[in-house]
């Protein structure tokens, strides 16, 4: 506990040892805002320890008069002091019994009710507080003044520092008050640019994925997940676009069924994670766009099946329909496989026609693909 705490009348008891070691007794009698009425303290010294009694004032109005007067302080004799103080057990006792002592009172002001605080300190007739000094040699006049005008000073001068103290303590406790309010302030204004710039993103990625519906004619939707992942986005605004064509994409490759013309976006479509040179290796071919929205699907399926093809050759595998399978971002059966090739088989061959510089692994090599390439194409069947 810091002692500016305490109340200024234990703080100058803590204190009267240490200026006058060997102090045999102190009776304080003080303003108490908290009882709004007098209240008593009693140090004494036994066996070389000092310990506190709290007194009870039957009669406070005996004060009135010491406290008012204003000299700082000034000595007196047991016999100027007209009244007794009750211990608080009801035991009766009289601290002003000492015939032999001098009493010095030392007066301080009482911020609460401007009047004097009093501390009557017992001293002996001779110098023996102040040390080994000769106990025939009497406290005179003059050095009753002097121990008065000291002691008195060195009181003001500890309650003048610990109410500085106090001040600066309560201007850091201020200071830091008013700099956890303002951190706290400018957190919470981070929150809520953080959530704003969040569900910018997201609007802006509902933007793009309304382009691409508007486009390919298929209605492409976030599940939960994927907005999640879309609101925690921190790379840059320049690569949003091209990841949620990529998202797109991908969605669709892995969709193998033709009279879907829905597709869900899930978070694991999102590479947001990725380098931006990555990104543009699986980024929607270009020739997607000009085809007719009727074939996308086909022209996907296509590109997936002819990157799983090249990723296999690079590894050394056969291009089997369960290492193919394996391939794909999700990987699927031989059966899902030739299923799709079967529902697109049309479109396929339509495809191999009108770009015959493209899906040239699977062409040559994929046997699958190649059964597809030995049904005769109608005529009817090529246009658009």
């Amino acid at each position: 506990m810091f002692t500016f705490t305490e109340k200024p009348v234990l703080q100058i008891l803590q204190l009267l040892p240490s200026l006058l070691p060997g102090i045999e007794k102190v009776v304080a009698v003080y303003f108490s805002a908290d009882i709004a009425d007098l209240g008593a303290i009693h140090l004494r010294i036994e066996h070389g320890e000092y310990f506190q009694d709290t007194f009870k004032i039957e009669d406070p109005s005996v004060f009135n008069d010491l406290r008012s007067v204003k000299t700082p302080y000034s000595w007196i004799r047991k016999e100027d002091i007209p009244f007794d103080i009750k211990h608080e057990v009801k035991v009766q006792m009289d601290i002003f019994n000492e015939l032999n002592n001098n009493i010095l009172i030392i007066r301080i002001q009482n911020q609460d009710d401007e009047l004097n605080d009093l501390y009557f300190i017992y001293f002996n007739k001779d110098l023996s507080n102040f040390g080994n000094i000769n106990p025939g040699k009497l406290l005179t006049t003059e050095n009753k003044t002097i121990i008065g005008h000291l002691l008195r000073n060195s009181i003001l001068t500890f309650i003048k520092n610990n109410e500085h103290d106090k001040y600066l303590f309560s201007s850091l406790t201020e200071n830091t008050r008013s700099l956890v309010k303002e951190r706290n302030f400018y957190k919470n204004e981070l929150i809520i640019t953080q959530d704003k710039f969040k569900n910018e993103i997201l609007r802006l990625s509902n933007n793009y994925l309304a382009e691409l519906t508007e486009r390919n004619g298929i209605s492409y939707t976030f599940n939960n997940d994927a907005i999640a992942k879309i609101r925690e986005y921190n790379g840059s605004i320049d690569d949003l676009r091209p990841l949620i064509a990529q998202a797109a994409h991908f969605a669709e490759t892995m969709n193998l069924n033709e009279n879907s013309s829905e597709i869900i976006i899930a978070d694991f479509h999102l590479f947001t994670d990725v380098k931006k040179e990555l990104k543009q290796n699986v980024s929607i071919p270009e020739q997607l766009q000009d085809i007719p929205v009727k074939y996308n699907k086909t022209f996907l399926l296509l590109e997936k099946l002819e990157n799983a093809a090249n990723q296999l050759k690079s590894k050394n595998l056969l291009l089997t329909g369960a290492n193919i399978g394996q391939e794909f971002p999700t990987p699927i059966t031989p059966p899902a496989i030739t299923d799709a090739l079967k529902k697109h088989r049309n479109k396929i061959l339509i495809l191999f026609q009108k770009y015959p510089e493209r899906w040239k692994i699977i062409r040559s090599e994929f046997r699958p693909v190649q059964n597809i390439l030995n049904i005769k194409i109608m005529p009817n069947q090529i246009s658009a």
